[in-house]
């Protein structure tokens, strides 16, 4: 089976033997990339590692990057959307084996759909994460989270493609929450 992972190393080794190592050798490794040498081999050597990954990688050059994510987000958050509230309506997930299965529960949508488009699928993945760590840590309001989180990232690009800094809108919303977080705790009754 073939590794996405490839990597390379060139190591010239001082002091080696023709019937021990060669002076440069290629490795061939699967992840972690580890490399072993003998304590003889170690002192001397001069080594240049790279590691080739089988990723994509796409630059927000002309804004499509970032539509193709907010696309993402937006499907996901529509199709979860439904499924808000006491009259939220069933969704049918379809199944490669088995039987369609008919659902009312934010964060089983979220974890079944799969975008076809690898940029909009992480997009998808943005929200799925907010919907599964809310229900990891309350066990309800997956399908809320998810609305919010659609909210936020749509006010977040409107915000960046008007020129702001990406890191101080991070640093804001990592205030305001402490400091609603803060709130909520004096006002909740224990």
């Amino acid at each position: 089976m073939a590794s996405p992972f490839g990597g390379a190393s060139t190591c010239g080794l001082k002091g080696a033997t023709p019937s021990g190592f060669a002076t440069r050798k290629q490795l061939s490794l699967v992840s972690p990339p580890l490399v072993s040498l003998p304590q003889r081999a170690r002192p001397g050597r001069k080594c240049s590692f790279r590691v080739n990954a089988a990723k994509e990688l796409y630059f927000n050059k002309d804004g499509s990057a970032i539509k193709k994510l907010q696309t993402g987000v937006n499907k996901l958050a529509d199709l979860v959307g439904v499924t808000l509230g006491p009259k939220g309506r069933n969704v049918v997930l379809e199944s490669k084996y088995g039987s369609p299965r008919i659902v009312n529960d934010g964060v089983t949508v979220a974890k079944e759909v799969e975008l076809e488009d690898p940029v909009e699928n992480i997009g998808a993945k943005l929200v799925r994460q907010a919907a599964a760590k809310t229900n990891d840590l309350a066990g309800d309001g997956t399908t809320t989270s998810v609305i919010l989180a659609q909210g936020m990232i749509a006010e977040g690009v409107k915000i960046v493609a008007a020129g702001a800094n990406p890191v101080q809108i991070a640093r804001g919303i990592e205030k305001t929450t402490k400091a609603l977080v803060g709130e909520l705790r004096k006002m909740s009754k224990e």
